[in-house]
């Protein structure tokens, strides 16, 4: 009775407690046993809604956890945690509160790496994504990729092995079958005439070129020729499906960028996020690639030290960094995919980088259908965890959450609720 009472002390309180435009971290602790953050406008993760409720797939997913966790109480007595719901709206923000202990956990997206693992814990790893470009979509055939389709397809050991002894099976079916039932057409006609004849007619019959009931005269004839024209035609319709997924496939596909091509372009992307982090090692590269001394070198060397992730500057959010005459290619830092998707669908920037499932599931909304298509070769894997502060968090209600996290995904109702949040094929391609 008393864990019900505290859960539903909780939820009231969550409910009531914020308000959409106090989104910035905490400066102190607030009260709680557990100050859990999320992040607005982190759809479908995490966001607020019309109320100030937070909301989203992290957000279900805590609260399911969070009916397995305890906490002693002043006599020893495992009870249910007063849990306290904070708004965090930058990365930066919420690293610094998880080092500062001012916030237990981080439910937001949080990508698992080794340089903010030096900081701070992390969770069980409970979703899998990546780094993935977005761009303006395009009705264009790119013939490229379904020339690259058609090559995957055709040249699969598994699939050209097949269509190898398919093809071998029945030319040397229709050779026989011609050879024997013909022979020669004349008595005149050389043996070497006969070979070529039976040899160009089985080809034609292979591939399905010539129809039924054109040639042969006894049943025998009829039946084996029907059985030819059967798998002639069906290996045609194969082939020609093969073609026409290749270029449906292909029709509004955009040309792929390389990691070296994104410093090329105007990209919009969080700002402290693993896809900067990217962005920075690409304009490193190319850095390395020019002549020092050069207005080129110099406006590379300011770029990239303006990407380098400061999370004392409050002023980094929403700016663009160094959009340098001398330098082709910009960076636009915002605060969340909203403000990305948006800058891209005006036309401010040329693409939008950052996590695969929260860009393909926004190009499935409303406001931003038809507007802009998200490439499906990702960058790099970003496996997600919450973030758990080693400051003010224990072992054991650390160990707690990862139990509790392992327990979900082994339900058998796991992927359903992935995609019926984030939606069918919410899997990162990777």
């Amino acid at each position: 009775m008393i864990r019900a009472l505290l859960l539903l002390s909780v939820l009231v309180s969550t409910v009531t407690g914020f308000a959409p435009a106090a989104h910035a971290c905490p400066q102190s602790r607030p009260d709680g046993d557990i100050v859990v953050a999320l992040r607005d406008n982190a759809e479908p993760f995490a966001y607020f809604d019309a109320g100030g409720a937070p909301a989203g797939f992290a957000y279900d997913l805590w609260r399911r956890v969070e009916r397995s966790l305890y906490v002693l109480d002043d006599v020893g007595r495992a009870v249910a945690p007063e849990v306290t719901f904070v708004a965090c709206n930058t990365i930066d923000g919420q690293e610094i509160a998880l080092v500062s202990g001012r916030i237990d956990v981080v439910i937001a997206p949080l990508t698992i790496t080794s340089q903010r693992m030096e900081s701070y814990d992390f969770s069980q790893q409970y979703l899998s994504s990546g780094l993935a470009l977005a761009l303006p979509p395009s009705n264009a055939i790119d013939f490229s990729q379904a020339k690259d389709i058609v090559a995957e397809t055709i040249l699969h050991p598994t699939v050209a092995q097949a269509v190898l002894l398919f093809l071998t099976f029945n030319l040397v079916m229709a050779f026989l079958i011609r050879w024997l039932l013909f022979g020669g057409d004349s008595a005149t006609e050389s043996r070497t005439s006969t070979w070529l004849r039976s040899l160009l007619e089985s080809i034609i019959r292979t591939i399905g070129l010539r129809g039924v009931g054109d040639g042969y005269s006894t049943a025998v004839a009829k039946v084996l020729e029907i059985f030819l024209a059967v798998v002639g035609t069906a290996l045609s319709a194969t082939l020609l499906g093969v073609l026409t997924s290749a270029f449906v496939g292909s029709v509004g596909a955009e040309q792929k960028v390389p990691a070296a091509g994104l410093t090329q372009m105007s990209i919009a992307t969080l700002d402290c996020s693993t896809a900067q982090a990217l962005l920075l090692t690409e304009y490193g590269k190319r850095k390395g690639d020019v002549e020092a001394g050069t207005a080129e070198a110099a406006a590379l060397d300011l770029r990239v030290s303006q990407l380098v992730c400061n999370p004392e500057d409050p002023e980094r959010e929403d700016i663009t960094v160094d959009d340098s005459p001398d330098l082709a290619g910009s960076v636009r830092l915002v605060s969340s995919w909203r403000q990305a998707a948006n800058l891209l669908v005006e036309g401010k920037v040329d693409g939008v980088l950052g996590d695969w499932i929260a860009l393909t599931y926004l190009s499935r909304q409303d406001t931003w259908a038809g507007q802009m298509a998200v490439l499906p070769t990702v960058y790099r894997n970003e496996p997600y965890g919450w973030g758990i502060s080693n400051t003010s968090v224990s072992e054991d209600l650390r160990r707690q959450i990862d139990r509790a996290l392992i327990r979900q995904m082994r339900n058998r109702d796991w992927r359903k609720r992935l995609e019926d949040v984030l939606g069918t094929g919410s899997v990162s391609p990777n």
